[in-house]
């Protein structure tokens, strides 16, 4: 047991430590306020937390998660990535050892956890701090799903089905995306038996009733209590988000290019994601040729684990399907790599004289997402360089402004290849780091309004093909008794 943990630890570490690259000390977009508003929470606030949204949204797992991490890292980010990174190895773990104990063939973990690790899509949850809810949600669901295959698998499972029925109340708790999981066990229950009447199929299912009762009370509340977003049911849309989430799951589409804001990046670099996108649908029919001449031999089993994955996949996409960003496909690529993983076991298992083809297709794929993995990494530590030279930047030019001063930023960046930089940072920003000014910021070039008629208009800009700063710092009216202007 101990030699099997350790041997998905280090599977899952192998995989996952191509995002260690992204890791820097500064808080991005939404952390700030996320931090800020959690930094004083203890279980005293329970109560509360329970009872209605914070900061706009019902996580109160989440909420006390961040805030005891505030209470040891206050707004140094790079404690945040530490925790987040072991998280990340903790969810990769649980999909190994969950997909080793299905197929009974540890190998076949050992992959998933690979694959789970080098997956593409899943740099928000890991290197932003606001995006770790997808983490401690994951690592929920799984403990969940765990108990629950040890529930059905005991002789004494009432343990385990209590365990169950908490690890999903805390994974509701951290993010409400974690609500698929009642029903992705019923198709696992319905898949598991042979029983043949509709009877016995019903009786089968009775222990998730109670799980599917928490998810129906928890979304009325959640209807009751109000979303930050609309919610419209858009068929369109909805078949426009599901082929994201495929080509983002799948097909290892670089997230940032699947934003109609990303039109300009395609038309400017549209290298990375026909590469990408390309590779992983060579390496999928490879797979897939490969699948379909074993297709006859496949035990009945296996194939009752490949649509268990299969379903998960899907099944995992309908609380975020009204939506589509690279984190709210978190949950869905649990499924991908226990497909690709059991898939590849199989057709390993039938294939004796095609196992050439069988690494070769594997080893593309793996490549693949890792490339672009490491691409994701690169403009989140980008994101996460230039808020640190940013923040830099305002300390040394408000110093030569008078305290109390109305300052309005203008040519903050609002993302960096939509790696967050100061989306949603301010006011929070100016309430940690500026105190003493009443600051606006106009990120990416949005014009100044009324807010700038008597204020000092400073703006940021960051030259191509260099490394420094340049900036002039202009008041519409400069007082003599304020600091000089530079560059009026």
């Amino acid at each position: 047991m101990i030699r099997r943990l350790l041997l998905f630890t280090f599977a899952s570490l192998a995989g996952s430590s191509i995002y260690l690259s992204g890791f820097t000390n500064a808080p991005l977009a939404d952390d700030w306020a996320v931090i800020q508003r959690n930094l004083v929470l203890s279980l005293e606030d329970l109560p509360l937390l329970l009872t209605a949204p914070h900061g706009g949204w019902y996580r109160p797992v989440f909420d006390l998660f961040i805030g005891a991490c505030a209470r040891l890292f206050g707004f140094e980010a790079i404690g945040y990535h530490v925790v987040a990174f072991a998280l990340y190895l903790a969810v990769a773990v649980l999909v190994a050892d969950i997909v080793s104990m299905l197929t009974q063939r540890t190998g076949v973990g050992a992959l998933a956890a690979v694959l789970f690790g080098v997956h593409g899509v899943h740099a928000e949850p890991v290197l932003w701090i606001s995006a770790s809810n997808e983490l401690l949600a994951g690592l929920f669901v799984l403990l969940g799903l765990r108990s629950y295959l040890a529930f059905r698998a005991s002789a004494s499972p009432k343990r385990y089905y209590a365990l169950t029925i908490a690890c999903y109340a805390l994974a509701i708790g951290a993010k409400e995306t974690a609500i698929f999981l009642p029903v992705a066990l019923a198709v696992y229950d319905l898949l598991d038996t042979d029983d043949s009447t509709r009877r016995e199929r019903l009786r089968r299912l009775a222990p998730v009733a109670p799980l599917l009762a928490i998810q129906g009370v928890f979304v009325a509340f959640r209807f009751w209590t109000g979303s930050p977003y609309p919610v419209e049911i858009d068929p369109v849309r909805i078949a426009v988000n599901l082929a994201y989430y495929l080509a983002v799951g799948l097909f290892a589409l670089p997230d940032n290019y699947g934003y109609l804001t990303s039109l300009p990046l395609w038309h400017e670099q549209p290298a990375p994601p026909l590469i990408a996108t390309s590779a992983a649908a060579v390496a999928l029919g490879i797979l897939g040729w490969l699948f379909r001449a074993a297709l006859r031999s496949i035990p009945r089993r296996q194939a009752r684990i490949l649509l268990f994955a299969a379903a998960w996949s899907v099944i995992a996409l309908y609380p975020v399907i009204l939506t589509a960003t690279g984190r709210t496909a978190f949950m869905a690529t649990i499924g991908v790599a226990w497909l690709i993983a059991a898939g590849w076991g199989v057709v390993w298992q039938t294939s004796d004289q095609r196992r050439a083809w069988c690494v070769a297709a594997l080893i593309l794929f793996i490549g693949t997402h890792a490339g672009v993995a490491a691409y994701r990494a690169f403009w989140w530590r980008q994101a996460g360089e230039e808020m640190q030279r940013a923040i830099a930047w305002m300390d040394d030019t408000l110093a030569d402004i008078p305290p109390g001063a109305t300052v309005c930023l203008t040519g903050l960046p609002d993302h960096l290849h939509h790696a967050y930089v100061f989306r949603n940072a301010f006011p929070t920003l100016n309430q940690v780091r500026f105190p003493d000014y009443v600051v606006y910021a106009f990120l990416d070039g949005t014009p100044t309004d009324a807010r700038c008629t008597r204020a000092y208009v400073i703006h940021y800009a960051d030259p191509p093909g260099t490394g420094d700063i340049m900036y002039d710092a202009c008041a519409a009216e400069c007082p003599a008794a304020a600091a000089s202007c530079r560059g009026c």
